[in-house]
């Protein structure tokens, strides 16, 4: 009787670890259907993925009660509020975070059935071993795409930030040149307004003195025809290709231009009545 009682008994913990190693198996399935959610690049692939995961979630929920975990309930409860949010998000985005908040639900639920699997024979069955193998290789490239995945972020927000540093650089030389520009332009609008003023004084003096030496010459009876040649006057569009440096030049030239015309007049003008 009492090597009855020891087989019904070991069978009865055959059995219930059984029921925890189909329950570990499904709840790994749900890890990596979640995964897969996440790594699908298709609205739809990401719903079908978040589906399957549910799916295998409530099998795992099923065989709970054999188990005897009775904290994986409670993270069973979190992983499918996620699950169905996740199943019909808004958007591509809201799924992410849902299918994410579940799969780190799923980690702690995996956790806990380690935990509580501890106790029982350190040997599970093949199937939830190769499962458990899956997870951790998944977790393995998983840690590396995101290792890999900071590393491209690192190195776009460093392209980012020198492409933003040489902008300011490029807008800062285009508002030095503006500037410049603009300063440049006000200077040659001065020199300008300077430039016709002087035309203004320079032609009207220029007239000035003709027009009395008109006079003097007739009052001498030199006998000559001197008359007001006015070769000096000008358009102002003209001063906009010279400066004023060259302005002064051309007046001064036509300055003495008239004064030698006038000596001339009077070395051929007879003193004789």
């Amino acid at each position: 009787m009492k090597y009855i009682l020891s087989f019904i008994f070991m069978m009865f913990t055959l059995f219930a670890f059984a029921d925890c190693s189909s329950l570990y198996s499904a709840v790994t399935y749900a890890f990596s259907h979640s995964g897969k959610s996440l790594k699908a690049n298709n609205f739809d692939h990401q719903r079908y993925y978040a589906k399957r995961s549910m799916e295998a979630i409530e099998k795992a929920e099923q065989q709970l009660g054999s188990c005897g975990c009775d904290k994986a309930g409670d993270i069973i409860y979190d992983i499918k509020q996620n699950l169905e949010k996740a199943m019909d998000p808004e958007d591509w985005e809201a799924g992410r975070f849902y299918v994410k908040k579940a799969r780190a639900f799923l980690e702690e639920l995996i956790t806990a059935l380690d935990i509580c699997t501890a106790a029982g024979d350190p040997v599970p069955a093949a199937e939830p071993m190769a499962s458990k193998e899956d997870f951790n290789q998944e977790k393995k490239v998983e840690y590396e795409k995101e290792v890999t995945l900071a590393e491209k972020q690192l190195a776009l927000q460093k392209e980012q930030e020198e492409l933003l540093a040489r902008q300011r650089e490029l807008e800062k030389k285009l508002t030095e040149q503006r500037l410049l520009e603009q300063r440049l332009k006000q200077e040659r609008q001065l020199e300008l307004d300077t430039q016709k003023e002087l035309m203004v004084k320079a032609e009207i003096g220029l007239y000035q003195i003709e027009s009395a030496a008109v006079d003097i010459i007739k009052a001498f009876s030199c006998g000559t025809d001197f008359e007001v040649a006015e070769s000096y006057k000008r358009e102002e569009k003209v001063l906009e290709n010279e400066s004023l440096k060259q302005t002064k030049h051309f007046y001064k030239e036509k300055f003495r231009e008239i004064v030698e015309r006038i000596r001339k007049e009077l070395d051929n003008c007879p003193d004789t009545l």
